[in-house]
């Protein structure tokens, strides 16, 4: 139970909820044409595009990109995303995407947050939930120890 009285929050409904910590990865970006609609705001469905390339850098920082999540002998699949929008971001608004491991087992959850460089709101809040699988396809009920220590808090 939380403090209210209510049901215990997952690591990824905490994702949306809590501010990121100090050592979340910042990608700075600016919406480009391609991404507005005809009022030139960004369409709902690019801030997953945002999310995918903060969560690329945050998991090259960490060592779990793609390439090596092979060499450790496993993948990660998206089972699930989220988002909330807040305050719609323009064309050519550059804006920021913190992302941060807000679940590290057993399966990992990374929040994502997106504020305007401009006005200084938030634009949206997302989670991607991710699962580990072997190469053959066998999900892992645990996140294995190789992964933990690279993605941890130090």
């Amino acid at each position: 139970m939380d403090g209210a009285g209510g049901a215990r929050m997952s690591g990824v409904d905490r994702g949306l909820r809590e501010k990121p910590p100090d050592d979340a990865v910042i990608v700075d970006l600016e919406v480009p044409f391609h991404d507005v609609d005809p009022l030139l705001v960004a369409w709902h469905g690019h801030y997953y595009k945002y999310f995918e390339i903060a969560r690329q850098a945050l998991q090259r920082r960490h060592r779990v990109d793609a390439p090596d999540l092979v060499s450790l002998g496993f993948h990660w699949y998206v089972i699930e995303t989220r988002s909330r929008h807040v305050s719609p971001l323009r064309y050519g608004e550059p804006f920021s995407v913190k992302a941060w491991f807000c679940e590290r087992d057993p399966r990992i959850g990374i929040a994502y947050e997106v504020v305007s460089k401009k006005t200084g709101k938030r634009a949206a809040r997302g989670v991607t939930v991710l699962v580990t699988t072997r190469p053959d396809g066998e999900m892992l009920l645990e996140t294995p120890r190789e992964i933990l220590e690279r993605i941890s808090p130090s």
